[in-house]
């Protein structure tokens, strides 16, 4: 996985490749500009002082070469010239030219005077410019003056970055060493600016609301816990009652009601787990041939009355770290749906190293059981002892015929649910 970096940092990398690019730039561009400055004004000082040397030509017809300083040499006639100034311009050609050989740098001025005769000035311009041994010098000047300007600014900009990002990493800094019941609002110190601002009423905004659903949930529990259990106990005290009845009728009902009950009994239990905060609890379950039995024998009627052919298989025995009943719900639930998806079909469980898997052949998951649209909250519950968990759970259509629902009891934060 690609190591994330701070916000500052990110800033800070921006920044500086940004100002070693334009110093790396305005080096280049001054090194250029001098190199021009330096031909462009030989160029015009040629053009300024030639014209008063050619004029000497005016009414001489003899063919002369005339050094008039030490840079300059004026010449009477084209074929005069140096070899290497003939071979970049042509015999009626007048006005500057600046040329650069490997053995000389010279600026040319030709003009044409009286008789028509062209005449021309060669400047010397390797003698007066700037020696390798110059340019050195100054490269090296740039250079250092750019480091300089480099380092003072990456020590702004980082500086600068650390105060823009501080309230951010604040930020992230609380929301990473809160604990999960810490829901009051966030203030932040250093710079503040308006996308800061919307940020923290975001955050805050969902921390109040998430703060409100956590207390509905509390509240939601403790109802259950206290409110729905005490029927649940008057019904038992009654039942007790009605099992000294002889009457067959009776007792039928009695039955039917005890396993009522117990279903409920069993249901507010998981719902209570389910909403249960289970941090640091140690709790162990173990997957048995014992609790596979239980099972089967608590939906034993379901089955026969569906006409479901049912096998459970279980290769070995699993140790999890979860609530047992937890354990046998989410098992029991798996088992009931494909129970009720598949009349007059198979239904098979199978248990091996850390996985657990059913499979049906009955109406898959695009049809309807029992006349009834969906699966009911058998599912629903499924899926959230395999949240709690962190248990991989899927549930996906045969190839043939029927689903396949497998939970993956390999602890993972990437869950497929249905």
């Amino acid at each position: 996985m690609k190591k994330l970096q701070p916000f500052s940092h990110k800033i800070s990398t921006v920044f500086v490749c940004v100002c070693a690019f334009i110093i790396s730039f305005y080096t280049i561009v001054v090194e250029l500009t001098v190199h021009h400055a330096e031909n462009l004004n030989s160029q015009q000082r040629l053009s300024l002082v030639a014209p008063h040397h050619l004029s000497l030509f005016n009414n001489n017809k003899l063919e002369q070469v005339i050094q008039t300083d030490p840079i300059t040499t004026i010449y009477s006639h084209f074929h005069l010239l140096p070899k290497e100034v003939q071979s970049y311009i042509d015999p009626q050609w007048s006005g500057v030219l600046h040329i650069v050989e490997e053995d000389l740098e010279a600026s040319i001025f030709a003009m044409a005077n009286q008789q028509g005769r062209i005449t021309y000035a060669v400047e010397d311009v390797g003698l007066i410019e700037w020696s390798d041994f110059d340019f050195i010098v100054v490269e090296i000047a740039l250079f250092v003056f750019g480091v300089i300007l480099f380092v003072a600014t990456t020590f702004a900009v980082i500086r600068l970055s650390k105060r823009l990002s501080q309230p951010f990493s604040e930020l992230a800094s609380q929301l990473q060493s809160e604990s999960d019941h810490q829901l009051s609002p966030i203030v932040t110190n250093g710079e503040q600016s308006k996308e800061l601002m919307q940020t923290l009423d975001g955050v805050n905004h969902f921390r109040a609301r998430i703060k409100e659903a956590l207390e509905r949930e509390q509240s939601f529990t403790r109802y259950v816990s206290h409110e729905l259990r005490t029927p649940m106990t008057v019904v038992k005290g009654s039942l007790s009652l009605l099992r000294r009845n002889e009457d067959p009728t009776v007792a039928k009902q009695v039955k039917r009601i005890e396993h009522a009950m117990e279903e409920m009994e069993q249901l507010t239990q998981t719902f209570l787990l389910l909403a249960r905060d289970e941090e640091g609890n140690q709790s162990q379950c173990e997957i048995s041939q014992e609790v596979i039995d239980n099972i089967e024998q608590s939906i034993a009627k379901r089955i026969a009355s569906n006409n479901v052919r049912y096998q459970a298989t279980l290769t070995q025995n699993i140790s999890l770290s979860a609530e047992p009943i937890l354990v046998k719900s989410l098992i029991s639930n798996l088992v009931l749906n494909a129970v009720n998806c598949s009349i007059n079909g198979a239904v098979t469980l199978v248990i091996d190293s850390n996985k657990l898997t059913v499979t049906d052949n009955g109406v898959g998951l695009d049809g309807k059981s029992r006349g009834y649209e969906g699966f009911g909250i058998g599912l629903n519950v499924v899926r959230d002892i395999c949240n709690k968990y962190q248990w991989q759970f899927s549930l996906v259509n045969n190839p043939d015929q029927g689903c396949t629902a497998t939970v993956n009891f390999t602890t993972d934060k990437t869950r497929q649910d249905y």
